[in-house]
């Protein structure tokens, strides 16, 4: 599988705060945004991809799925060639990274703002 990772730095440091800003219902909400801009992000890169059979966009949109690891989302491409298609297309490379860094300060915000909700 392709996956496309986003990784919070500093998560834990974060975490360990939350006793000081609702506790784990904070926690709870950051993880509900977590998983609201996973969606969305997946969901914009399938809109972007380069479509053939339109497998690779229907892979990036039905993707999305909770992380083994706690607080984590991940989604991706069980496509083969999703990741040369990311980097080499033609004219519709950086479909999965501009998804990322368009969305990347709205997630962020979004976090912030739940976090001084207290």
């Amino acid at each position: 599988m392709a996956n496309f990772n986003v990784k919070i730095d500093g998560l834990g440091d974060v975490l360990k705060m939350f006793d000081n800003v609702g506790g784990q219902q904070a926690v709870n909400d950051v993880d509900k945004i977590t998983e609201t801009y996973a969606r969305k992000m997946a969901s914009e890169s399938a809109e972007m991809a380069p479509v053939d059979t339109g497998a690779l966009k229907n892979s990036l949109a039905s993707s999305p799925r909770q992380a083994p690891e706690p607080h984590t989302w991940q989604w991706g491409s069980d496509k083969e060639y999703a990741t040369r298609q990311e980097y080499e297309h033609k004219t519709k490379k950086a479909f999965v990274r501009k998804a990322i860094w368009t969305n990347e300060n709205d997630y962020v915000d979004a976090v912030k703002r739940r976090i001084t909700k207290g």
